[in-house]
């Protein structure tokens, strides 16, 4: 697993703010048949949709919801630190209000 990480066996994150920081395979449930494997970003702590279909129609029971937090315990070195760049939506330059 970990040479398939340094590969890029699992993709990239999609975020530009991550600048191709590779990817994890992570399941939403370890419940057989209950989702399929998503790629978990270890930069951005979110989870996407792989663009691969092959990888799409992977159980992901198979890799559970813990393997990628394993794995990182495991290699602690090949943990990314936090994006130092956000994205702020503007519109003509002024920030978007939250209301």
């Amino acid at each position: 697993m970990l040479e398939k990480y340094k590969n890029y066996g699992f993709g990239r994150c999609p975020r530009v703010y991550c600048c191709g920081q590779p990817c994890l395979s992570v399941g939403q449930s370890d419940i057989h048949r209950s989702s399929t494997v998503k790629i978990y970003c270890p930069k951005c702590e979110d989870i996407y949709y792989p663009r691969s279909k092959y990888q799409g129609n992977i159980d992901g029971a198979y890799f559970g919801a813990t393997f990628s937090h394993l794995f990182l315990m495991t290699y602690e070195h090949l943990k990314p630190q936090k994006p130092s760049q956000r994205y702020v939506p503007r519109v003509f330059g002024f920030k978007l209000h939250k209301p």
